[in-house]
């Protein structure tokens, strides 16, 4: 009697550990939404990115990006990763403060280039 209560624990403690793993890591919205956030992410992020560095030295070397494509699919997959953990509100909460930094970002366009300097400490 007493292996079967302890096998009854041991299986009860087993799926209790399987739910809270199952929670943890399963996403909290539809997925077509999940993607598309993160989509909408990847692109302000790049095009932010853009406006603010595109052109600029540092040092001897003029900062130049590769095709967007190639910078999207990994900016993408980073909010995907990155997203998994956050709400919904929070998710949204990100986007609006990208989407301002992007109207920001937007009066370096057509700026004179600058000689940026970075330190490392």
């Amino acid at each position: 009697m007493k292996t079967y209560c302890k096998a009854a624990i041991l299986g009860c403690l087993a799926t209790g550990a399987g739910i809270a793993a199952y929670r943890r890591w399963t996403i909290r919205m539809p997925f077509k939404e999940f993607t598309g956030y993160a989509l909408y992410m990847a692109v302000m992020d790049d095009e932010i990115c853009r406006n603010e560095l595109e052109g600029n030295r540092i040092g001897e070397e003029i900062i130049k990006f590769p095709p967007k494509p190639e910078t999207l699919q990994e900016r993408y997959h980073f909010y995907l990763q990155a997203n998994r953990t956050r709400s919904r509100r929070q998710i949204q909460d990100e986007i609006s403060s990208l989407e301002q930094r992007l109207q920001e970002s937007r009066q370096y366009i057509g700026q004179p280039r600058q000689q940026l300097d970075v330190r490392f400490t």
